[in-house]
């Protein structure tokens, strides 16, 4: 049975489904496996990232569109899109990471050049998902690698501050990068935390550079609106709160997406509230609690679909990230009405 998250006024929506093997329906965009039996496949919208599921039975993150899909592969990317929005992953092994640096620049240059090609070449989220992410001493982390090379890549677009993507970067205990990345015809919003320093505006304390992605990006649709929520944790201004206390950790993550919620829903003030269409909660491995998702449940409510998965946070004094798709729509009922 799945769990579908959709709204009317947008050409695709977010289900969760049980995670088996097969081929893929005509209908889909993407669809990402979380474990580590990861099995290859030549269909380019199968997506596999290598980070163990947490409770309950497995399921897999399928998204689906309402218009015909067309997919390939190009320069190595997998990518299927349908008139409106564009889903692709690329995928690099550990051997193609000696100058994580360099490769982390070329794997966006990448991307970045099959998106203009294919007529998408606006950014709305991206997914980076890389082995041992918090290896190595200082500049030299895994982290600050990978954030020096996106940047690299980024920056070379005038403005681009202004214009980033939505993103997530969660450590495996496998080697290598996945990417996947969601893209459209025309741009989103870049929404920013006022209870947090914007990412990229971080003190070179936390590297040489600062992590390139907005706290949230805001896409309207024709009768929909989509926030898509970066992976968010327990950082106020820059600082980590509540170090090595998860329940504390997870409370401070509820009031910074609440104050994103607040920030971006006055951009339209009009507009109908947001509503949790999907969560994915990323917990360090060796620090669950049975408290955990009880609790997030009473935060978010019984009925939203939720991912929980085992994979390293990009600070070290982070125990869990939460993110998530919101969506609302473009207008509430009494404006409707009035109108």
């Amino acid at each position: 049975m799945s769990i579908n998250s959709y709204v009317d006024g947008c050409s695709y929506w977010l289900s969760h489904e049980p995670d088996s093997p097969g081929t893929l329906d005509h209908d889909v965009l993407a669809r990402i496996h979380y474990g580590t039996d990861l099995t290859a496949t030549q269909d380019p919208r199968q997506i596999n990232v290598a980070l163990p599921q947490m409770g309950g039975a497995p399921v897999a993150e399928v998204w689906r569109s309402r218009r015909s899909v067309e997919h390939g592969w190009a320069d190595g990317l997998g990518y299927a899109h349908n008139g409106e929005v564009l889903f692709g992953h690329v995928r690099l092994d550990e051997p193609e990471l000696v100058d994580l640096v360099r490769a982390t620049t070329r794997a966006y240059l990448r991307i970045d050049l099959l998106l203009r090609q294919l007529g998408y070449p606006y950014w709305l989220r991206m997914w980076n998902f890389l082995g041992h992410i918090n290896h190595g001493e200082g500049d030299a982390e895994r982290y600050r690698q990978f954030s020096q090379g996106r940047h690299n890549a980024l920056a070379l677009k005038p403005g681009f501050e202004s214009r980033l993507p939505a993103a997530t970067a969660i450590g495996t205990q496998e080697g290598g990068m996945t990417v996947y990345f969601l893209a459209a015809r025309d741009p989103g919003a870049q929404v920013e935390n006022p209870r947090q320093v914007s990412a990229f505006r971080y003190p070179p304390t936390y590297g040489p550079k600062s992590p390139s992605f907005s706290r949230a990006c805001l896409k309207q649709w024709t009768d929909a609106r989509h926030l898509f929520v970066s992976g968010t944790a327990s950082v106020v201004g820059h600082r980590t709160l509540h170090p090595g206390d998860l329940l504390a950790q997870l409370d401070e993550t509820h009031h910074n997406l609440e104050a994103l919620l607040g920030q971006a829903g006055a951009l339209e003030p009009a507009a109908g509230p947001f509503r949790a269409a999907g969560l994915k909660i990323y917990v360090r491995p060796g620090h669950d609690h049975p408290e955990l998702l009880p609790r997030v449940r009473r935060l978010f409510g019984d009925q939203v679909p939720l991912l929980c998965l085992a994979g390293d946070i990009c600070r070290r004094d982070l125990l869990l990230e939460i993110e998530g798709l919101f969506t609302a729509t473009a207008h509430s009922a009494s404006a409707q009405a009035a109108a």
